[in-house]
């Protein structure tokens, strides 16, 4: 079970970040995702999907 002092450490520990160092944001640590011939056809969506999210946020204007 998690306290109100363990939430709060986790909280504050997932928002605070080192002076100087840049927050994590999702076009810094998200890539485009390939599947393969074994994955399910689901997997598969889920993946055009998530590479259609970032495409849409993060991919340079000349390659869209």
């Amino acid at each position: 079970m998690l306290t109100c002092k363990g939430f709060a450490f986790l909280f504050v520990s997932m928002t605070c970040h080192p002076a100087g160092a840049p927050p994590d944001t999702y076009c810094q640590i998200a890539k485009p995702i390939y599947w393969s011939k074994q994955d399910t056809s689901e997997t598969a969506a889920q993946v055009r999907r998530e590479n259609r999210k970032w495409k849409a946020l993060c991919a340079p204007k000349a390659k869209r």
